[in-house]
């Protein structure tokens, strides 16, 4: 049996490599009551705002290490999403949530990181976004990481946001991998068991 527990990690190992050097990039995806992306319909009660939004092929990112917090955001019929009634006037990162992932769904938040300050900040409601890198706190970290906060976007100094995404870690298929054989080993010993009663 121990020969085959060995097998599993340098079967792990060669499937994975990635997974044990960057395992410290975290990647996210933006969702709520409404679907995955910039919504109106994921913030609670909805807003009637038509625009949608989602993020852009650098993705959004966390170095555990390093707490750096890389989001690359999209908006507007340019980047393939509806156009906004206005342009943007502020885009935020907020959490803690008072809820985690599902949970946190409609939930509000205090503004973690102010993301319009950001030199490749574009507000334009054709073809905005924004594509940059923000330091985290611990405080901050542990709300990313734990499923509690949420990306809003703002037309106006009094809405509470018009479009939004809350930000779930993307399962990195070398842990479903990992997953599979771990399984896979039970079931292997749960059979050597009964075949030596």
């Amino acid at each position: 049996m121990k020969n085959i527990t060995i097998a599993v990690v340098v079967a792990l190992w060669a499937i994975c490599p990635t997974e044990f050097v960057s395992a410290d990039i975290v990647k996210f995806f933006a969702t709520g009551t409404a679907g995955e992306g910039l919504l109106a319909g994921n913030i609670a009660p909805p807003t009637r705002e038509l625009g949608t939004g989602g993020i852009g092929a650098r993705g959004i990112t966390y170095d555990t290490v390093e707490g750096i917090f890389h989001v690359d955001l999209k908006w507007g019929s340019v980047n393939g999403f509806t156009d906004l009634s206005s342009d943007v006037l502020k885009l935020h990162l907020h959490g803690p949530t008072a809820g985690a992932y599902d949970d946190a769904f409609g939930q509000t938040a205090p503004m973690l990181v102010n993301m319009t300050t950001h030199g490749s900040f574009n507000a334009s409601r054709t073809s905005g976004g924004i594509n940059g890198t923000f330091f985290l706190d611990s405080a901050g970290s542990d709300a990313l990481l734990a499923g509690r906060t949420y990306i809003n976007v703002h037309l106006s100094d009094t809405d509470t946001g018009v479009i939004r995404g809350y930000l779930q870690a993307v399962p990195e298929p070398g842990s479903l991998t990992a997953l599979a054989l771990v399984s896979g080993l039970t079931i292997l010993r749960r059979r050597r068991r009964k075949i030596l009663k």
